[in-house]
């Protein structure tokens, strides 16, 4: 599915990725779930994982708060944050990642 066929996603990526892009530097942002798959519903969430550096001095948990907190989004977003080597380590493992990784789109 395409980004621009969800509006939930277009608005997302038209109205918050460029504040999460210059505040948190991601290399990779993936959309996965339902959206990236075309079967949400009107009240499904945005699935996301961002890959970026800025986050090994972060505490896994608190690293969605901060880009909650930060993007002021109204709500429905679902992070999974990691840097890059916690990415590349988690992609190999059967799990969320991985299905993700295949699934997804990169916005």
């Amino acid at each position: 599915m395409a980004q621009d066929e969800d509006p939930k996603v277009a608005a997302f990526v038209r109205d918050h990725l460029p504040r999460l892009r210059e505040r948190f530097a991601p290399l990779r942002v993936i959309l996965f779930g339902s959206r990236a798959r075309g079967e949400a519903l009107s009240t499904s969430d945005l699935d996301l994982i961002l890959i970026s550096p800025c986050f090994a001095s972060v505490p896994f948990l608190e690293r969605p708060v901060k880009i909650l907190e930060s993007l002021g989004y109204p709500g429905g977003l679902e992070l999974l944050c990691y840097t890059p080597e916690e990415f590349e380590a988690k992609r190999e493992e059967m799990g969320i990642v991985r299905v993700a990784v295949m699934e997804g789109i990169e916005l």
